[in-house]
């Protein structure tokens, strides 16, 4: 592939980013927090086993730093709690507060209104499309780091 393809895919890539944030889609909480409420409520709403900081780190891939201060800010907006494992003292799981449900729900309707508007700006076909791409440039994003990590990438 070219380089001036390359470049236009990086400029995309950047307005697509700035145009997101500076459109402040979301009015209560920030992007992280979104993600972050949003494991929690898929988690809480199947049942399953509350997520411990380390474990949301893993899933978000957010460094220990970044995500111990996100979730110092989610507790001081009384978005989350932090519980203690009976089984392990020194362990501490964060769960989605109840009354705080409806706040995310109405900052995921937020994000949902901004996918239709493309949905219906692209098409269904167009929009199928580029989720194919996005999951497959997601895909070759995970090998760039995966192998950047092991050192088997080759130079570019």
């Amino acid at each position: 592939m070219n380089i001036k393809c390359q470049e236009e895919l990086l400029r995309a890539w950047v307005q697509m980013t700035m145009c997101i944030r500076g459109n402040r889609i979301l009015t209560d909480m920030s992007v992280n927090e979104m993600v972050i409420c949003s494991i929690l409520f898929r988690r809480q709403q199947e049942g399953g086993e509350l997520l411990t900081a380390t474990e949301l780190g893993e899933e978000t891939r957010l460094l220990k730093s970044q995500m111990n201060k996100i979730l110092s800010d989610m507790e001081r907006k009384n978005l989350i709690e932090r519980v203690r494992s009976s089984e392990d003292k020194r362990k501490f799981y964060i769960h989605l507060k109840e009354d705080q449900i409806q706040t995310y729900l109405r900052e995921h309707r937020r994000v949902m209104e901004l996918v239709c508007y493309v949905a219906r700006e692209l098409g269904e076909e167009k929009m199928r499309t580029l989720t194919a791409l996005v999951d497959e440039a997601t895909g070759a994003v995970d090998r760039f780091q995966k192998e950047e990590a092991g050192g088997t990438r080759p130079e570019a």
